[in-house]
C-alpha cells in the first residue's frame, strides 16, 4: 500500500480552505450587489416614478423608453422593487411596469420500477414516475415616459 503525502501541512491546508471560503463569499456578495443592466434611452433624472403592475392600468399616453430584467440574486421582492424604482428615477422615467414571472430552468424526473415473479412463473411489473419543474423567479421592468399633452 502506498500513501501519498500532501506537500501542505495542516495549517497550510486550513489557510487554503479559509482563503477559498473567503473568495467564494466575496464573489457571492459581488453578484448580489450587482446592478441590473439597462437597455434603452436615458433622460434627465426624475424625482418620482409611478409603479404599475399591468400596462392596462396606465391612463396617460406614454412611450416605452427602456427595460431591465433581474434574474436571480435579489434578496427580497420589495428591495428589488425599490432598486428598480431608483433606476427609473436615474434614467428619467415617469413610470415603470413591473412584472414577476417564473421560468422553468430544469425539469427533474424520477422513476422506479419493480418486477416480481409469482409462484406460477408469471412476471408482474409495476412502475411509478414523478416529474418536477424547478423554477426561477425573474423580475422584468419596462420604463415609460409620459407623452407631452
Amino acid at each position: 500500500m502506498y500513501l501519498l503525502k500532501s506537500p501542505f501541512n495542516n495549517n497550510q491546508m486550513k489557510k487554503l480552505t479559509l482563503a477559498q471560503a473567503l473568495g467564494i463569499l466575496l464573489i457571492s456578495l459581488l453578484a448580489a450587489c450587482a446592478k441590473p443592466s439597462y437597455f434603452g434611452t436615458t433622460y434627465a433624472s426624475t424625482q418620482h416614478v409611478d409603479v404599475y403592475l399591468d400596462k392596462a392600468d396606465i391612463k396617460k399616453p406614454y412611450t416605452t423608453m427602456g427595460s431591465t430584467t433581474l434574474d436571480k440574486g435579489f434578496s427580497s421582492i420589495e428591495a428589488t422593487q425599490q432598486k428598480v424604482i431608483e433606476m427609473g428615477k436615474a434614467k428619467g422615467a415617469d413610470g415603470v411596469i413591473i412584472t414577476l414571472r417564473e421560468d422553468v430552468v430544469v425539469t427533474q424526473q424520477n422513476g422506479t420500477g419493480i418486477v416480481t415473479k409469482t409462484k406460477k412463473d408469471k412476471v408482474i411489473g409495476t412502475s411509478s414516475s414523478q416529474t418536477r419543474d424547478i423554477k426561477e423567479q425573474k423580475i422584468a421592468a419596462t420604463f415609460i415616459k409620459y407623452n407631452p399633452e
